[in-house]
């Protein structure tokens, strides 16, 4: 496995960061493997780390109190490179009731979330990257929430197809249609719909 030196010298979303910001995160990053399946973080864990994906792609749900599972967020390098952290985080909590797993191969930089801020507020190329990736967060949210209220599921879904290949083509399609809040035969009626449609004019 790569050293966290070496995955940070690679990340090209990073190179903004100077020698010295890459040499203080590579002293408190911890390289993790999490193959297809692996779950990174359970409901109930405490988790006080922050992280950056490096290659592939996970999945953040919770159960309901009915235990209705309920895909929240998709995480990729291939769309958005961030430090990514639980949400309890924002109300300085440590413990999640997400579950985050691998639905890839997958390969990510683990900080200590503390120290990884302390850093932040030493160094301007890491404060400048933490304040883009919270605002990226936010972005998606916002997104999310505007679409939820008041998009069909046909304009959800095609959005989703245009703006997230990668995710499209690699999760199983019950995740989608349950992120997208519709049922999976909607989903495949919804696919098979817009399969049909002729292809734009020139």
């Amino acid at each position: 496995m790569a050293t966290p030196s070496e995955l940070l010298k690679n990340l090209d979303y990073l190179h903004p960061l100077n020698d010295e910001e890459r040499d203080a995160l590579s002293k408190i990053g911890k390289p993790i493997f999490l193959s297809k399946k692996t779950k990174l973080v359970e409901s109930g864990d405490l988790f006080d780390h922050v992280f950056v994906l490096t290659t592939g792609l996970l999945r953040w749900y919770f159960d309901s109190d009915d235990g209705t599972e309920n895909n929240v967020f998709f995480t990729s390098e291939k769309e958005h490179a961030i430090i990514a952290g639980i949400p309890e985080y924002y109300d300085d909590q440590k413990q999640t009731k997400y579950t985050i797993e691998a639905l890839v191969d997958t390969q990510l930089l683990l900080f200590p979330k503390d120290q990884f801020e302390e850093l932040a507020f030493q160094h301007k190329g890491i404060f400048q990257f933490y304040i883009k990736s919270l605002k990226v967060i936010i972005g998606t949210l916002r997104n999310r929430t505007e679409q939820l209220c008041s998009d069909s599921p046909s304009a959800r879904y095609e959005v989703f197809l245009k703006n997230r290949p990668y995710i499209t083509r690699n999760a199983n399609r019950k995740y989608i249609a349950n992120f997208l809040g519709i049922t999976p035969n909607s989903l495949s009626r919804l696919t098979a719909r817009i399969q049909k449609k002729p292809p734009p004019k020139k």
